[in-house]
């Protein structure tokens, strides 16, 4: 009971130092004081600053809805709006640059960055647009996985280039162009 104690208190801890200092500035031991814990503690559960800092975002990430609720639209525009609270959150655009830098140098970051907190949204919100394509919503060729990954690069470059977040209305436009005329699978070598 008491290790669960000290890791809620860790992650509550790095948490809001990121929010106050951002990570440049984040400390192991900075963490352990605010945590009142020690670093060993510390240590124990994560090997490092940019491990620690991922398992403490990914506690504030929201669930992708994937709910089926008749209507393909509505669940699409369910997950592009959860994608753009989350890409747009201060925190995940204080945090995404620093672990991504990180993650080059870290294979075993790089792994956990991409499956603790890209590939699992990322196969929740492609179970939503598959839904659409088997409702013939979307064209049976539609590249989902292309489609994710331009969402998530033009909420990443807004949000974090030009400090602009997502609204319903661009949401909206977003989800129109998607269903309209989405990205499609291609044959031959170019599509490995």
């Amino acid at each position: 009971m008491r290790d669960l104690e000290a890791r809620d208190r860790i992650l509550a801890a790095t948490l809001k130092m990121l929010g106050e200092l951002g990570y440049t500035r984040l400390t192991i031991g900075g963490i352990a004081i605010e945590a009142g814990v020690g670093k060993a503690t510390i240590y124990r559960s994560w090997p490092n600053k940019a491990a620690l800092t991922l398992d403490a975002v990914r506690t504030q990430l929201p669930d992708i809805p994937v709910d089926d609720v008749g209507d393909s639209r509505q669940e699409v525009f369910a997950v592009a709006d959860t994608l753009a609270a989350l890409y747009g959150s201060p925190k995940v655009r204080l945090v995404l640059p620093a672990l991504v830098s990180d993650a080059a140098a870290d294979p075993e970051l790089g792994r956990r960055l991409r499956e603790e907190l890209i590939q699992d949204r990322k196969r929740q919100s492609a179970t939503v647009l598959q839904r659409a394509v088997d409702r013939g919503h979307m064209p049976k060729d539609t590249d989902i996985s292309t489609v994710l990954d331009m969402w998530a690069g033009l909420m990443l470059f807004r949000s974090l280039f030009f400090d602009l977040t997502f609204d319903d209305r661009a949401i909206r436009n977003l989800v129109a162009a998607t269903l309209d005329s989405p990205p499609r699978v291609t044959e031959g070598p170019e599509a490995d």
